[in-house]
């Protein structure tokens, strides 16, 4: 039963929803003489544009041209418009991401991006009836060569299956479109095999939760394109981080903490990422400027989905409701594209406190229940910047990114995570998908988990967490490189510097090797 808090919350987000679609509607009435006969222009110009574009393309570029040809390749990224659409988005810089098809917001890889390419004409016949799917498989092998708790190699895959229905192609139904994406994972984790005793750290970004399923549901929801795509709502079974505080270009790393959002704000909470599926509702409007705001609303599941991700049931114990606002410019003549966002989520759930009992002493001392905490959350400021272009491409050139994220609550496990990127892409003019970058991050963990530790420590007895120190911070060094080998094939050499593995010093800190191999069929 929803009790009157979790109502008061569902009108909240009710109203927040009715204020982005009016501020949508006046906008898009403000800017209608101008901004549409540009930006948005009508259907039929659109038909027509997209006819003469073809037509073009048909015959200016011969046929037996392969994905390496510079042209082809300058022809679907070279353009990067931060209002762009998804389908905009996926033809124009995308294609250079480490996921690539695997991204939750970019379901299809470009189209001569593919190991088996259009299939003789299949998949294109199939897209302009409304119906593309995908099909990848990734791989993720890590050896720990130097500290940590031993020397050894793992190995660990994800295959990602997903389809895309456009009802709008398909019945005429104008903007509606519907989105399923499951994984299927398998392997072993290096961290908790080689490196310490605990998993705070993975350097697989694709191990976890999804293993030992044949198909482990990670999405299925409708999407509603409104006003020109100036409103889009999303409704079913989703992550409910799965598009706040993420960034694709975290995934030109690895490891979890990076790829694709901040782990340390997401790790153990009800603000659930990759492969978890919760109910929940979201609205992003783009009221032009480049600007941006979204909100949403989600269930906190006691079943998550259950084991292969199909429990639908709706037996919540509250809501999370995730928040961001985003400004996506581009500056001077060689359109400098940046990504700017500030955001946080509010979790509603009840959650006991690690320390302090309900009497308000320590658990340790008063041999009492932790006391209840009745709502967390956290907050995030996000960024990155172009800051020198190589060429015409989406992201060809230098780009820094950053992220500062802060936890607010006793029960969450980590306290605060800090990272900085640099990615160099297309350095070379012959190969300007080829990308190299380099990434720290450090996350501390909750003093509260940190002073039950030491309390444990003191009175000799087991520590939480099952390590035998208390834990405080650890720090996460990595350097990556994306070699685009053939159609469809990505292969990424990986080094990887963790310090404090385990965020203690029990072990010494582990240089680890290895790589990440993607196909997308």
């Amino acid at each position: 039963m929803v009790n009157f808090k979790n109502l008061i919350i569902i009108r909240i987000f009710i109203a927040i929803i009715l204020v982005l679609t009016s501020l949508s509607h006046a906008v898009a009435k403000d800017t209608l003489s101008h901004s549409y006969a540009t930006a948005f222009p009508s259907q039929s110009v659109k038909k027509n544009d997209a006819t003469k574009t073809q037509n073009n393309a048909e015959k200016s570029v011969p046929h037996h041209k392969g994905f390496w040809d510079n042209g082809s390749i300058i022809q679907f990224m070279e353009k990067d418009n931060a209002a762009a659409s998804s389908q905009q988005r996926h033809r124009t810089g995308m294609s250079a991401s480490a996921l690539g098809s695997a991204w939750p917001e970019i379901r299809l890889v470009p189209k001569d991006d593919r190991i088996f390419g259009t299939i003789s004409g299949l998949r294109t016949k199939l897209e302009k009836h409304g119906f593309a799917f995908t099909l990848t498989y990734l791989n993720e092998s890590l050896g720990n060569i130097s500290g940590g708790r031993k020397r050894g190699f793992t190995y660990s895959h994800q295959v990602v299956m997903g389809t895309d229905l456009d009802f709008e192609k398909m019945l005429g139904a104008k903007g509606l479109s519907f989105h399923m994406l499951g994984i299927q994972r398998a392997g072993r984790n290096v961290a908790t095999d080689y490196m310490g005793v605990t998993s705070l750290i993975q350097p697989q970004e694709d191990y976890g939760a999804g293993g030992n399923v044949l198909y482990k549901l990670v999405y299925m929801y409708f999407e509603q394109s409104l006003l020109n795509k100036k409103l889009v709502i999303d409704f079913g079974r989703m992550p409910a981080n799965m598009k706040f505080g993420t960034s694709y270009l975290g995934c030109y790393a690895l490891n979890m903490i990076t790829c694709a959002h901040p782990s340390g704000l997401s790790n153990v909470t009800k603000w659930r990422s990759w492969p978890f599926s919760q109910w929940g509702i979201m609205a992003r409007v783009n009221p032009g400027a480049h600007l941006y705001a979204q909100a949403g609303i989600y269930e906190v599941s006691p079943t998550e989905g259950g084991r292969a991700g199909f429990n639908f049931s709706f037996a919540q114990d509250g809501f999370v409701i995730p928040m961001e606002v985003g400004w996506q410019p581009e500056f001077g003549k060689q359109k400098m594209t940046g990504h700017y966002k500030l955001g946080g989520y509010v979790d509603t759930s009840d959650h006991p406190d690690p320390f302090t009992s309900v009497d308000g002493r320590p658990k340790l001392i008063s041999k009492l229940p932790g006391k209840t905490e009745r709502q967390r959350g956290a907050w995030y400021v996000g960024a990155d910047q172009m800051i020198y272009r190589y060429g015409k491409a989406a992201n060809q050139g230098i780009i820094l990114y950053g992220l500062a994220g802060w936890n607010m609550g006793a029960s969450l496990p980590n306290q605060s995570q800090y990272t900085l990127g640099i990615i160099s892409q297309g350095m070379f003019p012959a190969r300007i998908t080829d990308a190299i970058a380099f990434f720290w991050t450090r996350q501390v963990v909750n003093r509260k988990i940190t002073r039950m530790q030491e309390m444990q420590s003191d009175m000799e007895v087991p520590l939480l967490g099952g390590v035998s120190k208390p834990q405080t911070s650890f720090q996460v060094l990595e350097l990556t490189y994306t070699a685009f080998v053939s159609p469809g094939v990505k292969f990424f050499p990986d080094f990887q510097y963790i310090i404090h593995p385990d965020a203690n010093r029990v072990y010494p800190n582990a240089l680890l090797a290895g790589f990440r191999l993607l196909a997308q069929f």
